[in-house]
């Protein structure tokens, strides 16, 4: 019995900083809408915007993960995929010849993390009976298969198209972000005894 007030102590501290999916659920949001508004910009604008926006999601992630090392579900995901996505966008940003020549594979394996970060963390939360979480879980689905798609054919991807499917990707990455968030909160709220 002592085990399990341990557990749902620690779950309560773990769930509290759903504010921070939030946000990078917004920004990678605003992002996909700012990639649809200016759809002209030259890879070099894309790559700078991608790299930025994975520089400071993967910040987000690496900070909510740290800050939840009792974390029931998906830290190390979490954690992981936040890593991957300081370094490309680190990557991105300071190397910009490179990252406009490679962009649809950066692109391809950044959606590829972040989906099946959403499938696992949705599947946890399945798995602790929040409701909702199917749509994370279809979320990240959407994400894989939209980066399987950039890795097996990044030639294929033009400059518009590649725009065109960065946008998609990234609204589907902000829904699933902001999905998960809610999901969180409504955990904390469970936790906290107003269910």
């Amino acid at each position: 019995m002592k085990n399990f007030a341990s557990l749902l102590e620690n779950s309560k501290k773990a769930v509290r900083y759903w504010w921070l999916l939030l946000i990078v659920g917004v920004v990678l949001f605003v992002a996909g809408i700012l990639v649809f508004v200016y759809p002209a910009q030259s890879y070099v604008g894309m790559s700078l915007l991608f790299g930025w926006a994975m520089l400071i999601s993967g910040v987000l992630e690496v900070v909510l993960s740290a800050t939840n090392r009792h974390y029931v579900t998906g830290r190390g995901w979490m954690l992981a995929g936040g890593i991957i996505e300081i370094i490309l966008g680190i990557i991105l940003i300071f190397n910009v010849a490179l990252s406009a020549a490679t962009l649809p594979i950066f692109v391809g394996f950044w959606l590829m993390f972040r989906a099946f970060s959403a499938i696992g963390l949705g599947s946890d939360m399945n798995t602790i009976g929040i409701t909702g979480s199917g749509w994370t879980i279809l979320s990240g689905v959407l994400l894989l298969i939209c980066a399987l798609w950039m890795l097996f054919q990044p030639l294929v991807f033009g400059t518009v198209a590649v725009i065109a499917w960065a946008g998609v990707s990234l609204l589907l990455a902000g829904i699933a972000s902001f999905a998960l968030s809610l999901q969180l909160h409504q955990a904390h709220r469970c936790l906290g005894g107003d269910c």
